[in-house]
């Protein structure tokens, strides 16, 4: 008998990355273990801790759909957005570890969070990383219609009127938020730092000005047709191929936006 691991792997390598990484997660859910069979017992509950209408959501709510009908039980889809993403790891802190309440989440309220002395009422041993599920790409970007056609030009304003820039991003502590902070420490400007409840949410004052600039992924930067800037990224989109990676301008500012799934720890390994 074939491995079905190695059945998923091929069929991953022919499919649109956001259907690959919901491919990959769905095989390591099915395979290497035989499943329990009292297991599901119950509908799911997949806390997401980013708003409705995010990259986030979306990719979540076609998992759902797809391991529902692999698991034959439904899958509901529970937005618990705010505190820096933290919410909703407190959430499936607080709930039985029987597997039938799962995070879908960026890794930062397990790696970053932690270390930033607040008093949670979780830590990184209370959760069991199941499996990544997506990565996204992060775009600093500014409206259409905004006068800043360049990343140069961006600078020069900023240093221009220091900390008056204001920029939007999906959370204080946030993959976007450090890696914005790290962009301006090392190209010598001061911005102002806009935390709202995910990247939606400050698409209208994004549009209208009240924020200059924001830290974006691809789908929003095409949904809205935003102009981006610079791309944090190892290599330039095909989205968006004429704009510069930080590494060609001169920073060396890593990328960091993966995330998956999590479940409490003391869920039975089947």
């Amino acid at each position: 008998m074939k491995n079905p691991g190695n059945a998923c792997l091929a069929t991953v390598t022919r499919t649109p990355w956001w259907r690959a990484a919901l491919l990959v997660a769905l095989c390591s859910l099915g395979t290497g273990a035989v499943v329990a069979q009292d297991f599901p017992s119950k509908p799911l509950t997949v806390v997401l801790t980013l708003p409705p209408g995010s990259t986030a959501d979306v990719l979540a709510r076609t998992f759902g759909k797809e391991l529902q009908a692999r698991l034959g039980q439904a899958v509901i889809i529970d937005n618990k957005a705010g505190a820096g993403l933290v919410l909703g790891m407190q959430v499936v802190a607080a709930a039985p570890a029987d597997g039938h309440t799962l995070a879908f989440t960026p890794a930062t309220p397990v790696t970053i969070q932690l270390h930033r002395g607040r008093r949670l009422s979780y830590s990184r041993d209370t959760f069991i990383p199941v499996c990544q599920t997506f990565e996204n790409v992060f775009f600093l970007a500014v409206a259409p219609s905004s006068p800043i056609r360049d990343f140069k030009s961006f600078l020069q304003q900023a240093r221009t009127s220091p900390g008056q820039m204001r920029y939007g991003h999906s959370g204080t502590a946030s993959s976007p938020h450090l890696m914005g902070a790290e962009l301006w420490r090392a190209a010598g400007v001061m911005l102002s730092d806009i935390p709202y409840r995910g990247e939606t949410a400050f698409v209208t004052d994004l549009m209208t000005g009240q924020v200059e600039a924001g830290m974006v992924t691809t789908a929003l930067a095409n949904q809205q047709k935003l102009r981006p800037l610079v791309v944090f990224s190892e290599k330039r989109s095909k989205w968006f191929p004429d704009v510069p990676t930080v590494a060609e301008l001169g920073y060396d500012v890593p990328a960091s936006g993966y995330g998956g799934l999590f479940v409490r720890t003391g869920t039975p390994a089947p």
